[in-house]
């Protein structure tokens, strides 16, 4: 006895919706995971520990400079203090980082096993260098603005008022969207050199910054360059938060 045939056509199990949902909810699970170990190995690159030490240095000096501050003059403002730590941070802590980012990590992924792992776990190869990017920006993000936020509770502890604890604070939340912009500006830079130029990725990187920013300071305006732009963005957010920057 033959069964009657069914007109209904039936979907693929592979075509299911909660199949579906549970496919794109592990591909979100391993892209978070690629941008982690991008991460993880940014910050284990020689570059990464140096910016990881010098954010830590300066944090340090430019946090016992508040304390004698604070000792010396009672309540004062530290705004140009907190200025200097940040265009110092975005130098001396952001640069070596994002020197890493650009030194070809695409090879080092393909030489360790990284590309492999992330095609098994379905991540595409244009996936995988959004990873890259993403984990670049956050990690220049991150020597720069974890610092200036710490050294904003700081100088607001040593304010000896609370309306000037308040202000730097404000200035805090101006310096930590500072380091957030310099992270995608600076890490985002820094990845598309390591993936266009390879290896030399880092040559690219420092031309593209140094070369407009010497060109705009010759023509009398150095905001046409990517130093020269974050600084004008730092002293608007200053302004905005009403501080200025020293």
């Amino acid at each position: 006895m033959t069964r009657p045939h069914d007109h209904e056509p039936r979907d693929a199990p592979s075509r299911r919706p909660d199949d579906l949902a549970r496919r794109r909810a592990a591909v979100r699970r391993s892209l978070r995971a690629a941008v982690a170990l991008g991460r993880a190995r940014l910050r284990g690159a020689p570059g990464g520990r140096l910016g990881l030490a010098a954010a830590a240095l300066i944090s340090l000096g430019y946090g016992a400079m508040a304390l004698v501050l604070r000792l010396d003059d009672g309540a004062t403002s530290l705004d140009g203090l907190l200025g200097s730590a940040a265009r110092g941070l975005a130098w001396a802590a952001a640069g070596p980082v994002a020197l890493a980012a650009a030194h070809d990590r695409p090879a080092a992924d393909r030489r360790d096993g990284i590309e492999a792992l992330a095609a098994a776990r379905g991540i595409s190869r244009a996936a995988l260098h959004g990873a890259r990017s993403l984990a670049a920006m956050l990690e220049v993000a991150r020597v720069v603005a974890l610092p200036l936020a710490a050294l904003s509770l700081l100088a607001a502890l040593f304010s000896g008022s609370a309306l000037l604890a308040l202000r730097h604070l404000a200035f805090g939340a101006a310096l930590a969207l500072f380091g957030v912009v310099s992270g995608a500006t600076l890490g985002g830079l820094a990845a598309a050199s390591g993936r266009v130029a390879g290896a030399r990725g880092r040559a690219v990187f420092l031309a593209l910054i140094l070369v407009p920013w010497a060109l705009a300071d010759l023509a009398g305006d150095s905001r046409w360059s990517i130093p020269g732009a974050l600084g004008a963005f730092l002293t608007f957010a200053a302004r905005s938060a009403g501080g200025p920057v020293g």
